[in-house]
């Protein structure tokens, strides 16, 4: 009798994974360095619109009439020039060049105030994900690199000893709060765009007839974009878990992305698809990115140039994944034979 409720006891005082991780996601929530990197980042983005929306003017009807008007003239003008230029014996098409279309002189080039074009939405989409994916860095090597600096990760173990389920539930639930702060981020500032375009610019419609995929594009590459806080927080938490110092694990990051990446590219360019910041740019730029490899003899031209290499989007999150996996794997490895005192 003794010995079943000594093994009931025991199945009862270790935790079950569902529970280990909802309190590192309290753990998680609680740290002070959350809450105020939280609002340091609201702040931060409260700050950004508010530049935007002071260094932007709103477009008035009158505006984008006289803006069509200098465009259409300006149009008529090339017009014009270019059959002159035909009447002269020997010129041809070539020479003389093609009248452009309104839609290749869009209406905002000739605008006299400053609105928020339709083009910068997607560049600022970048730059909250790049925000995001920073914090989220600095949030998952602290979240682990403060266990170690604390000796905090021994108590833990004596709650939780099986490390595999331990650093799974820490880092489970790190990459699902940052994932999760980062779709809020792209869709606070979706509302942000539309806010800035109705109120303080141009309306998509002045794209002419690439306004149809205007938003869908812009969907699409915040999708993305939110999606890189993924392996940027496998990456943080695996440097921080496996140096057991969060300053050590930014430094560490910084010095391969500021050094050893650009060694690499000016020792070799063909490796560029394969690199942690090429695969990062593909990933989140529409259609993809295209990079100069090694010089390579062009039998069409009959010189040497730098070879196009294309890197996908599928080819830049898979290369981005692989890393953060392989990172993420040797630091929870090592971790479970580490001997820990």
């Amino acid at each position: 009798m003794t010995a079943t409720l000594a093994a009931r006891g025991d199945r009862t005082a270790v935790p079950t994974f569902g529970r280990l991780l909802v309190v590192e996601f309290l753990r998680l929530g609680l740290r002070r360095f959350t809450k105020v990197l939280l609002v340091l980042s609201v702040i931060g983005y409260l700050i950004a619109v508010a530049f935007l929306w002071q260094t932007h003017s709103r477009v008035t009807a009158a505006d984008v009439a006289q803006a069509t008007a200098q465009r259409d003239q300006q149009i008529t003008q090339i017009a014009q020039s270019t059959a002159e230029c035909l009447k002269v014996a020997g010129n041809t098409g070539q020479q003389c060049g093609t009248v452009p279309t309104a839609d290749q002189f869009p209406v905002d080039q000739f605008l006299s105030n400053n609105p928020f074009r339709p083009a910068l939405v997607q560049p600022y989409a970048l730059a909250v994900a790049a925000a995001v994916a920073l914090a989220g860095f600095m949030l998952a090597a602290t979240f682990v690199g403060a266990e170690w600096s604390s000796k905090n990760i021994v108590a833990l173990l004596f709650y939780e000893p099986r490390r595999l389920r331990l650093m799974g539930a820490k880092l489970l639930a790190v990459s699902a709060v940052v994932l999760a702060l980062s779709v809020v981020a792209q869709l606070l500032w979706a509302v942000t765009a539309r806010l800035l375009l109705s109120s303080r610019g141009l309306a998509v419609s002045s794209l002419g007839a690439e306004a149809a995929q205007f938003w869908p594009d812009v969907l699409r590459v915040q999708i993305r974009a939110a999606l890189v806080v993924v392996p940027v927080v496998l990456i943080g938490f695996g440097l921080a878990n496996l140096i057991k110092n969060t300053a050590a694990a930014l430094g560490v990051a910084f010095v391969y992305l500021a050094v050893v990446e650009s060694v690499l590219r000016a020792i070799s360019p063909s490796l560029q698809p394969y690199q942690f910041t090429t695969s990062l740019i593909a990933w989140v730029n529409k259609g993809g990115l295209t990079v100069f490899g090694d010089q390579v003899y062009d039998q069409r031209s009959g010189f040497v140039r730098p070879q196009e290499i294309h890197v996908s989007n599928l080819h830049g999150g898979v290369t981005m994944m692989i890393y953060a996996l392989v990172v993420a794997a040797v630091s929870i490895a090592l971790f479970r034979r580490r001997d820990i005192a």
